[in-house]
């Protein structure tokens, strides 16, 4: 394996981008971050370090269509082969999903529909968004990620073949209050805490309690046996 000059552009150092960056350093890549605050700023970044790639693996909006028509530029998008939109995890918590999964895309005109150059999956714990975000989303990434780099390493511009399995995925988008809005009268406490956390970090859950309006976070089941004692 080749190494390589990859640019990091992402909107935040999180978590998972600390991840990435320990993984390709340690696997002897140069690396280089840039926040993605506007395009003349990504732009000036690829000038100045002309990476060979770049990875993205936090982003909220789209990569310049400058920068990915002659850079490869590979997206880490949190969701299953086929899934496309900004709320991949959200969904995926609120419908149950039992299993769900993390996909290297290349960037292209089109949101998340360029070619997939490495999916990983794994199992659904009944957990919120962002402990499954810095668990089993980040182990996911960094194998993917991996994966990827290693091809573009030995193979350039050339995508791996499409994957024989099945798309599961479709187009979602970005879920908004309406679509987490909590019926106290009719959703049970596990519709609740679904809800509940697949907006935890943020947005949270709008709701008003005591006539005053709030966000909802960090919800939890409570047995009602104490409020019956034996006897």
């Amino acid at each position: 394996m080749r190494s390589l000059r990859i640019l990091f552009l992402t909107r935040s150092f999180n978590s998972l981008a600390q991840r990435l960056w320990l993984d390709l350093t340690a696997s002897g890549h140069a690396l280089s971050v840039e926040l993605d605050i506007s395009d003349s700023v990504t732009a000036e970044a690829v000038a100045l370090f002309k990476p060979d790639l770049i990875v993205a693996p936090f982003l909220k909006r789209a990569i310049p269509e400058a920068v990915w028509r002659h850079t490869v530029c590979l997206i880490v998008h949190p969701g299953i082969v086929g899934d496309r939109g900004p709320s991949a995890l959200d969904w995926a918590i609120e419908e149950g999903a039992s299993e769900w999964g993390v996909s290297v895309i290349q960037a292209e005109a089109e949101m998340d529909a360029g070619p997939v150059w490495a999916t990983e999956r794994f199992a659904m714990r009944e957990a919120s968004k962002s402990s499954l975000y810095r668990r089993e989303v980040t182990e996911a990434a960094s194998r993917a990620v991996a994966r990827a780099v290693l091809h573009f390493s030995e193979h350039g511009a050339v995508p791996p073949p499409p994957s024989k399995a099945t798309p599961q995925g479709r187009w979602r988008p970005m879920m908004r209050q309406d679509s987490r809005r909590i019926d106290w009268q009719q959703d049970s406490t596990h519709t609740v805490l679904r809800k509940l956390r697949a907006a935890d970090g943020t947005p949270g859950v709008a709701d008003t309690l005591f006539d005053l309006p709030c966000q909802l976070f960090d919800g939890h089941a409570q047995s009602l046996s104490h409020l019956h004692p034996p006897g």
